[in-house]
């Protein structure tokens, strides 16, 4: 792009110096055609740069709302870790139930 862009530049401006008009005809024109490019350019930069706000504040605000749900999680987790173990007494029978392979005593 930035070539295509120079290529151009380059060609105006031969063309223009090798034009049959005044050394004035051709510095006005010229100077015209500088003041069109650089407000062009400065539209463009202008219109880079919003977009770049807007997707960064897209970024900030999807960021935001998983940072909450990390935040709800981390709480509804730390909630349920927090509950009390049953106690129960010992009656001294064991038994023996079988989950996937292993088995599982209590006492």
């Amino acid at each position: 792009m930035l070539a295509l862009l120079a290529g151009a530049s380059a060609g105006v401006i031969a063309g223009l110096l090798m034009a049959p008009d005044t050394g004035e005809q051709t510095r006005t024109g010229i100077k015209k055609w500088a003041n069109k490019l650089s407000k062009d350019l400065e539209k463009n930069l202008q219109t880079g740069l919003d977009e770049i706000k807007n997707m960064s504040s897209d970024a900030m605000n999807k960021m935001g709302g998983m940072m909450d749900d990390a935040k709800k999680a981390t709480a509804g987790a730390a909630g349920k870790s927090s509950s009390t173990g049953s106690t129960g007494s010992s009656t001294g029978s064991n038994t023996g139930t079988s989950t996937g392979g292993s088995t599982v005593t209590n006492v």
